[in-house]
């Protein structure tokens, strides 16, 4: 059995695999080089959609089409980026580390009287603040704009690269597709 190679990552996979087992990029069959799975997942819009005013949890659901951007909450609204608008999507790790608080229990006062005050309390581990940023750049008309949005848990990191590696996909087969349409052009005109 002869594997089929991620696009994205270079490693084998299976023939009937959807998706790439190491980097979780959706796996465009040499047959069929114009689709893929859609992908589709919750996560919370930050700005930069001019139809989204405010910072509300939507569905971001990714295809060969673009990508849709749908409110989950009642009087939803949806908004579209065309996949040959977008330029490209980043990720920032955003998470900040807040540092652990000496705490001492409430007997040790009585215990220990003023002294206590000199004695420091046992400390509490750190705590990471999860914070996963994800912005798409993409053309509208003229301008270009940047939609963000982010995912605060511990698994968002995972979730927001995924996300970045298929639109990176996407924008890979836009570009081998458009390099792959005849010109127009005759050879007078260069």
């Amino acid at each position: 059995m002869t594997p089929i190679y991620c696009q994205q990552c270079n490693r084998a996979n299976s023939l009937e695999a959807k998706r790439c087992i190491w980097c979780g990029a959706p796996i465009i069959s040499q047959a069929t080089p114009n689709w893929f799975q859609p992908t589709s997942v919750e996560i919370e819009y930050l700005d930069g959609i001019a139809r989204l005013k405010d910072p509300a949890p939507v569905r971001l659901t990714i295809s060969v089409e673009g990508i849709e951007v749908t409110e989950l909450m009642p009087g939803s609204r949806s908004e579209k980026i065309e996949a040959g608008s977008i330029i490209e999507a980043r990720v920032v790790d955003a998470s900040a580390v807040v540092e652990g608080e000496r705490v001492r229990p409430r007997w040790w006062w009585f215990a220990f009287g003023p002294l206590a005050l000199a004695i420091p309390g046992k400390q509490q581990p750190d705590v990471k603040q999860h914070d996963y940023i994800l912005t798409i750049k993409y053309r509208s008309g003229d301008e270009i704009h940047n939609a963000v949005f982010h995912r605060q848990d511990r698994s968002g990191l995972a979730v927001v690269e995924g996300l970045s590696r298929i639109i990176s996909t996407l924008i890979q087969m836009r570009t081998s597709e458009l390099e792959r349409k005849p010109s127009n052009r005759t050879d007078d005109e260069f």
